[in-house]
């Protein structure tokens, strides 16, 4: 058990830890959100962790529940991020697509794969989204953010 809580503890960090680095750079879209970066990349772990893991074949209850719970906080942080269409389509991919799936259609083995399959996509594209947005603030291009870089 201690094992496993020091296990737990130190998987958060990491976790969380590429989104601290990013809020921690001069790339103005990154330094911006350094608040949203490490909590939307926790969740998204914690989402691709329990969809691999389903996707191999296990079926608890409580990783059904923290895939859901992951993909409404993937919902919910989406929102808040870049808003270009790579962004677009991991919040969808990595948040309402698994959450409905899950929610209506959750008791289904095929359905909890297809969300799990949601999940994973949807968390490649929002770190292709957040690098993409970057690249794109460093130019001094505002495309990538929700306001434009300086406000």
């Amino acid at each position: 058990d201690v094992a496993s809580a020091a296990a737990a503890l130190t998987g958060l960090g990491m976790a969380t830890y590429t989104g601290v680095l990013l809020g921690a750079t001069a790339i103005p879209i990154w330094a911006k959100h350094a608040t949203l970066l490490p909590a939307q990349f926790g969740a998204s772990s914690l989402a691709s962790a329990a969809a691999a893991l389903e996707l191999i074949g296990h079926r608890e209850r409580a990783l059904h529940r923290i895939g859901w719970v992951s993909a409404g906080a993937e919902t919910v942080l989406h929102r808040q991020g870049p808003s270009s269409t790579t962004a677009r389509l991991a919040g969808a991919f990595a948040g309402p697509i698994p959450l409905a799936t899950r929610l209506l259609f959750g008791r289904s083995r095929r359905a909890r794969q297809a969300a799990a399959v949601s999940t994973l996509l949807g968390s490649l594209l929002t770190r292709l989204a957040w690098i993409e947005a970057g690249r794109a603030s460093a130019r001094g291009d505002a495309a990538g953010s929700r306001q434009p870089v300086g406000k």
